[in-house]
């Protein structure tokens, strides 16, 4: 691993490798907007360590070496310095079952072969309010709750900062819908910690499907809801809060969002 150099003039603590500074400059500058829309969402201002690394230094900042995912925990936000494979890898998991339409839609939105950055730049916000639990909530609630939690932020993040975001987020999330049960055979809600048995394409469905229910949410209750439910764990609170109930209890029926398959 090189030496990271420090980027200032952030609200968070900046490092990034050699090579990479006008990417760290960007995603520092989208890391700033986020973590203040979701401080005055949550009434909360965490501490941030953001490190912008490429391929030979992600191993040495990361906790999974999927390179091109961002990773959040604790007070660290990590993020690719270009697209990195675990992207491509995925889509190419997800494309042997997609139909003509979906293709096109996709090769639309992120050209051919597909260039996934801006999905993922959305999931630098989805991983960035890990932060804001892990610092805050006195218990892990579970996988999918923490998940649901962090794709709500980061849906009500892009329908009321960067919306020209969201058809990027929809484009690759609507795959979900045609991923057959026999590649992502793990499905209960419970077992989302082990979906990576079956490999990154059974975690996919899961995170898009959750993702598909965030955006009902966000249009049922907006930054209310997402601050609920931040205050629910933050005060020991569970798999009981009422919105909770309802995604679990709605999960396994035919006509659930993002059922797929």
């Amino acid at each position: 691993m090189t030496a990271l150099a420090t980027l200032d003039g952030f609200g968070c603590t900046v490092r990034y490798s050699p090579g990479a500074r006008e990417r760290a400059v960007v995603v520092a500058e989208r890391v700033d907007r986020a973590a203040g829309w979701l401080t005055e969402r949550l009434g909360f201002a965490p501490r941030i360590r953001l490190s912008v690394a490429d391929a030979a230094d992600w191993d040495a900042v990361a906790t999974v070496p999927l390179y091109g995912t961002p990773q959040g925990a604790e007070d660290h936000l990590r993020v690719a310095a270009d697209d990195g494979w675990f992207g491509a890898e995925l889509f190419a998991a997800i494309r042997p079952h997609l139909g003509a339409g979906s293709i096109a839609a996709l090769r639309a939105e992120y050209g051919e072969p597909p260039a996934l950055r801006p999905y993922f730049d959305l999931v630098a916000v989805h991983e960035l309010t890990h932060l804001f639990q892990d610092q805050v909530w006195p218990a892990y609630p579970g996988m999918w709750i923490a998940e649901l939690h962090a794709n709500l932020a980061m849906v009500g993040y892009a329908h009321e900062v960067e919306p020209e975001l969201l058809p990027a987020l929809r484009a690759f999330t609507a795959t979900v819908d045609e991923l057959p049960v026999e590649v992502t055979p793990i499905r209960e809600l419970v077992d989302m910690e082990r979906s990576f048995e079956r490999g990154a394409i059974n975690f996919g469905w899961y995170h898009f499907s959750l993702t598909r229910v965030a955006e009902r949410l966000w249009a049922a209750a907006g930054a209310e809801g997402l601050r609920a439910l931040y205050e629910h764990i933050r005060a020991g609170g569970n798999a009981e809060h009422p919105v909770l109930r309802g995604v679990a209890a709605e999960w396994n029926r035919p006509a659930r969002i993002g059922a797929g398959g």
